[in-house]
């Protein structure tokens, strides 16, 4: 079960304080599944980074008995000037992944997974929507 409770999150700017949300409610139950749905802007990813440890609230706070895994914590998280590999490193630091043979092992996993060739050492901006999704869905497993 995940718990949402008075979940606020802002940033300043141009010295104004602007609300991604405020006082956010709501709860999803083991075995639930939940679409998160609106414009551009709204705070969708901010919520998912929230929800995954990736960011912090200003207020309130989470209470979740279960493990979320990477895809739905940092769906976003992939630098686009950094190339494959260089985001397979970033990831993993942040999820705990610090010796150097552990990285290069998942660097190899999601390359041979990713199957994108020479692409794996390009910008990730570079990609069609269809690598992102293999080098993404490689960094899951």
């Amino acid at each position: 079960m995940i718990e949402v409770k008075n979940l606020t999150k802002s940033y300043s700017h141009n010295g104004k304080r602007k609300y991604v949300f405020k006082n956010l409610n709501f709860s999803i139950k083991d075995g639930e599944s939940v679409c998160v749905l609106g414009g551009n802007g709204v705070g969708k990813s901010t919520l998912l980074r929230i929800l995954g440890g990736i960011d912090f609230p200003d207020s309130g706070y989470i209470n979740k008995n279960c493990s979320i895994s990477w895809p739905f914590g940092v769906a976003s998280g992939f630098q686009a000037g950094l190339t494959a590999s260089e985001n397979v490193k970033f990831v993993s630091k942040i999820f705990g992944t610090h010796s150097k043979k552990g990285i290069e092992e998942k660097i190899e996993i999601v390359r041979d997974f990713a199957d994108i060739g020479d692409y794996f050492d390009r910008p990730y901006k570079t990609y069609s929507s269809g690598m992102r999704g293999r080098v993404s869905f490689g960094l899951s497993l």
